[in-house]
């Protein structure tokens, strides 16, 4: 399989949209089942006391934090990828590294991220461009 085809940085950039897509929408969804959570708390007519209600908003700050961080940008670098721009070459590769601790899935697209821009040509593919 010859992973220098600019297929497969399409492939790439793909990816890194559809998985950071659905990271933004379990956090959207983890917002919405917090604050369900805590206006159930709050109807029981025992409400969490204000001195609590700092620890879930420091863990959802955290949490956007995170999104901002790595979420939104691995998405812009997905759309240009797919458009085969230049720029979002080098921010894949190392967005790609840092996804390998996100276990299962980031780790096979960190990988797959690794063996495209590490993939030699090969020796045909070298030749025709020195021809050219």
């Amino acid at each position: 399989m010859n992973f220098t085809e600019p297929s497969h940085k399409k492939i790439l950039g793909i990816l890194f949209i559809a998985f950071s897509a659905l990271g933004l929408l379990g956090l959207v969804f983890y917002d919405f089942f917090i604050d369900f959570i805590l206006n159930m708390a709050a109807l029981e007519n025992d409400p969490i006391p204000m001195e609590a209600m700092w620890i879930f908003d420091f863990i959802d700050s955290i949490l956007w934090a995170i999104a901002i961080l790595f979420l939104i940008p691995k998405i812009v670098i997905g759309f240009g990828l797919v458009n085969g721009r230049k720029w979002a070459m080098m921010p894949a590769l190392v967005y790609g590294i840092i996804g390998l601790i996100n276990f299962p899935f980031g780790t096979l697209v960190g990988v797959y991220s690794i063996i495209i821009y590490t993939a030699k040509p090969s020796e045909e593919e070298d030749f025709d461009r020195r021809a050219n």
